[in-house]
């Protein structure tokens, strides 16, 4: 590695209480991939603005293109944004990390190894990621895949041991996820420290993917309650809200002049 590429975890973490580390022990972190219709972060959105998750702070790396912007949520109308930002529910012991940009390739692997160091006493880590729908290669195969550590398989066999309910989940144990950015590169880079982790995604396109973001989200919140603590009204459903710097995601609506 190069030299001017060694840069230390707490040199990229920027909190907004000044401390010099992050305590994630206990926590489920979840992460973003950077991946085919941006489904992954779309789905972070969600799960932000539904449950009302704290701005805590930001990375700030090589690996990064810097933007800076308005707040993306009505809860937190005067926080702006950045390249990559921290979200937290110190209640339920969540943390959220989101991406804005994409990662430059050849500091991508710094920022990974960076990354791990700083998330290594989590309780989990959950990677959101989604796959090209031309790789889904059988219609009635399931759009839902899943990759996991040993470590986490063993703390969570009764949804991934061949569960009814989970029956629709494949795991996932090729070589790449076509479309779904880091996101396998991440998965590797935490099982090799021992991190308990594991990696979901949904073949899908691209284009409007607001309901594959959905989508995750349920998934995910099927998948153990405990990682996203979505309460309910005591029906059994969740509700989902839509942060307002989706208004205007896919531009305007088509005009009706044009029919």
């Amino acid at each position: 590695m190069d030299h001017t590429e060694q840069i230390n975890f707490s040199k990229m973490l920027y909190l907004k209480n000044k401390a010099k580390s992050l305590d994630v022990a206990n926590y489920t972190v979840i992460i973003p991939s950077i991946c085919v219709g941006n489904a992954a972060q779309l789905a972070c959105d969600l799960l932000i603005a539904s449950k009302k998750l704290k701005r805590i702070g930001n990375l700030s790396h090589s690996a990064l293109i810097p933007v800076y912007g308005p707040s993306a949520y009505q809860h937190e109308p005067n926080e702006l944004v950045s390249s990559c930002e921290l979200y937290e529910s110190a209640e339920d012991k969540l943390l959220v990390i989101q991406f804005r940009t994409p990662l430059i390739a050849r500091h991508t692997k710094n920022f990974q190894i960076n990354l791990v160091e700083m998330l290594q006493s989590a309780r989990r880590v959950v990677i959101l990621s989604g796959s090209f729908g031309f790789e889904r290669r059988f219609i009635d195969e399931s759009p839902w895949a899943y990759r996991a550590s040993d470590n986490f398989k063993a703390a969570h066999a009764a949804q991934l041991g061949g569960s009814t309910s989970l029956v629709k989940w494949k795991e996932h144990t090729g070589e790449h996820v076509f479309g779904g950015g880091n996101g396998l590169q991440l998965f590797r880079a935490f099982e090799e420290q021992q991190v308990s982790v594991m990696l979901l995604f949904r073949y899908l396109l691209e284009g409007d993917n607001s309901t594959d973001a959905s989508l995750i989200v349920r998934e995910l919140n099927e998948l153990c309650e405990d990682f996203l603590q979505l309460r309910d009204g005591g029906d059994g459903s969740f509700k989902l809200t839509v942060p307002k710097s989706w208004n205007l995601l896919f531009g305007n609506e088509v005009t009706e002049l044009l029919f």
